[in-house]
């Protein structure tokens, strides 16, 4: 996650850069739409001038603020990869406001900040769900694992279980929540691999599912004991 944070705050940085006069018919989101009359009466160098002091000032946040809470808290870290850009970007909206002031601009402002707006709600609400406590039950024939990203694994479907010190390695991730603290999801690993995480907190000992026919499931919960659960397994496989 850090070094998603370094990445991403290079690339706010030179966006900053990036687009100049030459090239904005081109790459600058909206003017590129206008028609030429539009374009000669827009105030391009004044909205350049904002948009390059915006992405300067905000990359140099978003890295420096990120790397503070990766070190202090992880948990906060991925909050801060999920929604301050969103938040910024709307600041940033606002505050240009007064330089789109065409029937076109309004319109792509309204449909931007309205994106924005629900772009933000979605990621908050999923962050709400994936935090959600889950619930792990090993009945006769399965084991019942509720909440987000909840799963039924049969014991017929399982190959084999291992108790490690040391969580998935996430090059990728394909659905779901990461942060410092809870990873709920599927994601991609080294060479490939796919898996599902039900991880709720930061543990000494992770559970791994591998399954014959599915990607492996890898549990580390607050309502369970990965060394019982483990054990237990063992003994009815």
């Amino acid at each position: 996650m850090l070094w998603v944070t370094l990445f991403l705050g290079v690339l706010f940085f030179s966006l900053g850069f990036v687009i100049t006069e030459q090239n904005a018919s081109t790459l600058l989101s909206g003017y590129n739409t206008m028609s030429e009359e539009e374009q000669a009466a827009f105030p391009l160098k004044t909205y350049l001038k904002a948009f390059k002091r915006f992405h300067i000032r905000f990359g140099i946040f978003f890295t420096v603020f990120g790397t503070v809470l990766w070190f202090f808290s992880k948990e906060y870290a991925g909050y801060h990869l999920g929604i301050t850009p969103i938040l910024a970007y709307l600041v940033f909206f606002y505050q240009t406001k007064s330089l789109t002031n065409t029937t076109t601009n309004k319109r792509l402002y309204r449909l931007g900040t309205g994106v924005l707006i629900v772009t933000l709600i979605f990621i908050i609400g999923l962050f709400a769900w994936s935090e959600r406590t889950s619930e792990l039950v090993i009945e006769s024939d399965q084991i019942a694992i509720s909440g987000p990203y909840g799963v039924d694994i049969s014991f017929s479907e399982i190959d084999s279980v291992a108790l490690t010190e040391f969580p998935p390695e996430i090059t990728v991730r394909l659905h779901g929540i990461a942060t410092g603290k809870v990873s709920k999801g599927k994601f991609k690993g080294p060479n490939g691999s796919r898996f599902l995480t039900l991880i709720e907190h930061p543990a000494d000992q992770y559970l791994f599912i591998y399954r014959t026919k599915d990607t492996p499931v890898i549990i580390a919960l607050d309502s369970a004991s990965e060394l019982e659960v483990y054990e237990r397994l063992k003994k009815l496989l």
